[in-house]
């Protein structure tokens, strides 16, 4: 009996000591700093030398005490320029019970492009693991213009509904602080065009043409069938609208009605 009573209580003891380790090293492997997202789009205005950014990161649990928390610029995997394009300003303090931070950015208007560059770093602790699937993201550094500049004249450089080379104002809608119109696109009069200022897609109304095909009938004007979405670039003063034509019958198709400014 005593023999079977001190053998429970060596595995007592022995499985006490196996949960405490196990706790203690999943704490310590659960402290690990990452990035939430793969990308992180950051924008820099033509009107300015540069622009501070923040690049968020994360702690899987709060941290227990002060740890520093560094990027590191991953060339191989970027086309940009550290120094030209942008510049890494300083380390991250963490203290005791965050769960997150940032790291700051200063991103040059002269280089950046309305393309977009892509900046790749991999993030990193002298007290703090990382995880390893999540260690490396990407900002894409992308210039904007004012949209004052972009307003004018505009070629029409094909597309279903125009004429190559003809010339179209594009202007402020006044009815929307969000809103462009194509004056006199349509046969109809203006085409109304809202817009999302931080990711210039387009939105394009569904509305009559007042175009009337000689088989089918009145055509009207809306979204792509195909999801794709409508864009605009203040700096290249370019607009690209993703749009279908359709009759009672069914649709002419999708089509890039591309405007080119002047």
């Amino acid at each position: 009996m005593k023999s079977i009573f001190n053998y429970f209580t060596a595995s007592i003891l022995a499985i006490t000591a196996l949960v405490s380790c196990s706790v203690e090293d999943r704490a310590t492997e659960d402290t690990n700093v990452f990035f939430e997202n793969v990308s992180y789009p950051r924008t820099v205005s033509s009107t300015v030398t540069y622009v501070d950014v923040d690049v968020p990161y994360k702690l899987t649990i709060p941290a227990e005490g002060n740890h520093e928390v560094n990027f590191t610029f991953e060339p191989s995997l970027s086309n940009t320029v550290q120094g030209t394009d942008f510049q890494i300003l300083g380390s991250s303090q963490i203290t005791g019970g965050q769960s997150e931070g940032v790291v700051k950015l200063r991103l040059f208007s002269a280089p950046a492009s309305p393309q977009g560059k892509i900046a790749a770093f991999k993030i990193s602790s002298p007290t703090l693991p990382n995880v390893l699937d999540k260690q490396i993201a990407t900002v894409q550094i992308t210039k904007t213009c004012p949209i004052s500049t972009f307003f004018g004249s505009f070629n029409y450089v094909s597309g279903w509904f125009g004429t190559p080379g003809d010339t179209y104002q594009v202007v402020q809608d006044p009815t929307n602080p969000n809103g462009l119109l194509i004056k006199n696109f349509l046969n109809s009069g203006d085409l109304p065009l809202t817009y999302d200022p931080i990711s210039y897609q387009i939105t394009v109304p569904t509305m009559a043409t007042g175009y009337t095909d000689p088989t089918y009938g009145p055509v009207t004007i809306r979204p792509a069938l195909d999801g794709s979405k409508s864009q605009f670039n203040t700096c290249n003063r370019t607009i690209d609208l993703r749009v279908s034509y359709i009759v009672s019958a069914g649709s002419f198709g999708n089509y890039t009605e591309k405007f080119q400014g002047n």
